[in-house]
């Protein structure tokens, strides 16, 4: 009868923490978070489709650093980078009730440090 009691509560938690975000984002009305939770589910997707083209552009990125050889190193890299966009895009679908911004950049797309 515990557990019972136990789960419900876990349950109603979650269920009225996921309707308040809405309310919490303040700065905004709710057509920008129904914009914000749609574009997060779209990148979730993106990631999820997009993510095998990791291996090729990273294969090539090693291959232009080391020679040869980068494209062992580059296809391990690759792989790895290809299952964490796969992570980030699952992550992404399952929560995107809960909008926030691009954690990865697109796929084959370098990130633009800042020199100073």
């Amino acid at each position: 009868m515990q557990r019972k009691t136990v789960c419900s509560l876990i349950l109603l938690l979650a269920i009225f923490s996921t309707m308040s975000v809405p309310a919490a984002k303040a700065d905004g009305n709710a057509s920008d978070y129904f914009y914000d939770i749609g574009t997060k589910i779209g990148r979730g997707f993106e990631n999820i489709v997009t993510s095998p083209a990791d291996i090729p552009c990273t294969m090539k990125t090693e291959i232009d650093k080391q020679g040869g050889m980068g494209g062992v190193t580059g296809f391990g890299k690759g792989t790895l980078f290809m299952l964490r966009r796969i992570l980030v895009g699952v992550c992404e679908v399952g929560t995107f009730v809960i909008p926030m911004e691009r954690t990865i950049p697109r796929v084959c797309q370098e990130t633009k440090t800042a020199t100073a």
